[in-house]
């Protein structure tokens, strides 16, 4: 499951591409896609505090809530939001 946390957390994905907490959604699914990535970790300050899921960003973009129904709207939230979105519609 994706998350995001001021925490840190995996810090052997150091050397790996990575994302940020306010990254677009529609950024950080073409990163994904270009390296054709199933995960990667959130940097923020030079510090892991997350991990974010394709699959889980391609679910949130396309999943029908009234609340959040246009998709580029969806497209541009930032990942931190985003991800905030998708643990409350579990």
């Amino acid at each position: 499951m994706s998350f995001i946390e001021e925490e840190s957390c995996d810090p052997f994905l150091q050397d790996q591409i990575h994302l940020y907490p306010d990254q677009l959604v529609v950024d950080a699914i073409e990163v994904l896609l270009e390296y054709d990535g199933e995960f990667l970790p959130v940097y923020q300050h030079n510090k892991c505090v997350g991990r974010v899921y394709l699959s889980e960003l391609l679910w949130f973009v396309t999943c029908h809530d009234p609340k959040y129904n246009l998709l580029f709207h969806k497209l541009n939230f930032d990942l931190e939001s985003a991800v905030k979105v998708m643990k409350k519609s579990i």
